[in-house]
Formats: structure tokens, sequence, C-alpha cells
């Protein structure tokens, strides 16, 4: 029984590192891309509403559909559109990834969790988000990221 465990392990070896080396960095690129899509087209929308003048109905949703607590609604508007175009970036090309993740994953907890349940904004969706930032805020953006070749010239 050992011999054909170890000979089974010889066989799937070539898989993992395969696994490893090729597909493990570019689903680690898909998730950091997929997450920051989803953050960077929120952010758009609302600077596109400074664009066209329009920054008042960006400031109502933080005041009167999804105000954030403690924060002042121009406040919020302002943190929130600028979070929603900068750490998409970072995270997106893994430059300070585990910093981008944990800014989004904070906003999306207090989307989900902070605002109150009446406003009707909170989404299923914000768990799988969660959970997919926190996968790279604790793993970290992988081997294709900036933050990686950094490190690996940093050990040079």
């Amino acid at each position: 029984m050992k011999s054909f465990s170890l000979k089974l392990n010889q066989r799937i070896n070539p898989l993992r590192k395969f696994s490893e080396v090729f597909l493990s960095p570019l689903f680690d690129l898909s998730v950091r891309l997929y997450m920051a899509h989803i953050f960077f087209m929120s952010g758009l929308l609302k600077f596109e509403n400074f664009l066209n003048d329009d920054w008042e109905s960006t400031v109502y949703m933080f005041e009167d559909i999804h105000p954030i607590p403690l924060l002042n609604p121009s406040c919020a508007a302002i943190l929130g559109t600028a979070g929603e175009l900068i750490l998409p970036i970072l995270l997106a090309f893994g430059l300070f990834g585990r910093f981008g993740a944990a800014g989004l994953l904070l906003m999306t907890g207090m989307i989900q969790f902070a605002v109150p349940a009446e406003y009707g904004i909170q989404n299923p969706d914000h768990y799988f988000w969660m959970f997919l930032l926190g996968m790279i805020f604790l793993k970290g953006p992988g081997r294709l990221s900036i933050d990686h070749f950094i490190q690996k010239w940093l050990e040079k």
C-alpha cells in the first residue's frame, strides 16, 4: 500500500508543480483583477458625477442612501470615491497589494455591516468579495505582482 502511495505521489507531483508555478499565480492575478474592476467601476461612476457637475448626487448617497457612521457625508463621498479609484489600481498591479485589499475589505465590511439594514444595500455578493479580499490580505498578491518583484529584488 505504501509503495502504491509513493508511486501515485510521484505521478501527481508534476501536476502539483505546474499548478504551483503557473496556475496559482494566474488565479491570484485573476482574483485581484476581478475585485479591482468591481470597485474601480464604482469609483469611476462617482468621479463621472463630479465631472458632470452632479457631485451632489454622490454626496446624497452618503447622506441618505448609505450613510457612513461618524463621517460627514461630503467627507465620506470624497474618501469613498478616492478609495474606489486608488485602492483597485494598487490591487490590480499588486503594489502594496495587502494594503489595497485591506482598504477594499474595510469598505465592503462597512457597507455590509455598518449601514443599517433598512437601507437595503446589503448584498450577499459582499460576503464573496470579503472572502476574496481577505484571501489577498492574508496570502499577499501573489507572484505576478509588483510586490513580489520588489521582494525578490530586495532579497538579492
